[in-house]
């Protein structure tokens, strides 16, 4: 299993708190997903997961397809 987490950012490349970070994988046998908000370091923690291609979703908008492994991180400016 993989850890994964998401860093949001506002344009001033500044953290965002309390954003809600959905991750959906892309795979159809997979079919998992997960939703968590970010701290107030701007970051969301996804735990538990397999390695592997997802797609992004921050505050519902579409932020297109990324693909992680152990221990990397994905940082967005919203």
């Amino acid at each position: 299993m993989a850890d994964l987490s998401v860093r949001v950012l506002d344009d001033d490349e500044e953290p965002l708190e309390g954003v809600s970070v959905r991750i959906e994988f892309t795979e159809f046998h997979r079919g998992m997903s997960g939703t968590e908000d970010t701290d107030s370091d701007g970051y969301a923690y996804f735990r538990g997961y397999e390695e592997g291609p997802i797609k992004l979703y921050i505050d519902h908008k579409d932020y297109g397809e990324h693909s992680y492994s152990d221990g990397e991180s994905i940082n967005i400016t919203k």
